[in-house]
């Protein structure tokens, strides 16, 4: 399987919108992910949760409160109710088939399950949608990348972690994950090493300082994820 990463072909890196624009706008809302869309991004990275229903509802959180002008456990809590949540910036509680709607394919996008069924449940949802847009699927949760191999094989997955290790690496060559998404405060440079020996593409997250997203890249990275993604991706234009 090819791996995925858009504008890695014209020798650039990927610079990817982490929840959206959410340095201009609240982190996974509809105006974050608006914003990215006019912003021509390379892909628009965001989070999938379930509903006590099974409705995949996009937040970060397992409780809406931060982001949110109510406090509920997304998984105990139905889509009915969850629909009539309000964000801090006074939009809906956003749900995958919204965001599907917002972006339209447009610019292809990065669905991160954070939960067991997720991957499932965004399945129905890109079906439902007969969406056409370029989709990354990824989750830290093994089980959810091996859903996304079985339910969605010519759809590329992204396996998260904290630090790539050498069971995790082992893991995305066995089973064809396409790429592994690590935490930047996490990674060494032997961990650079180690991957970039493996030939598995590495975004890592999440990068916001143009000098860090730089040494990344040099070290072997193919993009990275960011709050600041366009101003990233400016920065990385206008360098010398």
């Amino acid at each position: 399987m090819r791996p995925f990463f858009p504008v890695r072909e014209r020798k650039r890196p990927v610079f990817v919108a982490h929840r959206g624009a959410s340095d201009r706008a609240l982190e996974n809302s509809p105006a974050a992910f608006a914003l990215a869309v006019s912003d021509g991004a390379d892909m628009i990275e965001f989070d999938v949760r379930l509903s006590a229903d099974a409705f995949p509802v996009v937040l970060h959180d397992v409780r809406t409160g931060r982001t949110a002008k109510e406090n509920l456990a997304v998984a105990r809590t139905p889509a009915a109710r969850l629909r009539a949540v309000r964000l801090k910036n006074g939009e809906a509680l956003p749900f995958l088939d919204d965001v599907l709607g917002i972006v339209r394919g447009s610019v292809p996008i990065n669905i991160e399950s954070k939960t067991p069924g997720g991957i499932a449940a965004a399945a129905k949802a890109l079906s439902k949608a007969a969406y056409g847009g370029e989709v990354l699927l990824s989750s830290g949760l093994r089980l959810e990348c091996l859903a996304a191999r079985a339910l969605l094989p010519a759809i590329p997955c992204g396996l998260v972690t904290r630090r790539p290790s050498a069971s995790d690496l082992a893991f995305c060559l066995r089973h064809g994950v396409s790429s592994i998404h690590p935490a930047r405060r996490l990674l060494t440079v032997l961990r650079l090493r180690e991957v970039a020996a493996s030939g598995i593409p590495l975004l890592p997250y999440t990068v916001d300082d143009p000098a860090d997203a730089s040494a990344l890249i040099a070290a072997g990275a193919v993009g990275v994820f960011s709050n600041r993604a366009q101003a990233l991706r400016e920065a990385w234009r206008n360098s010398p």
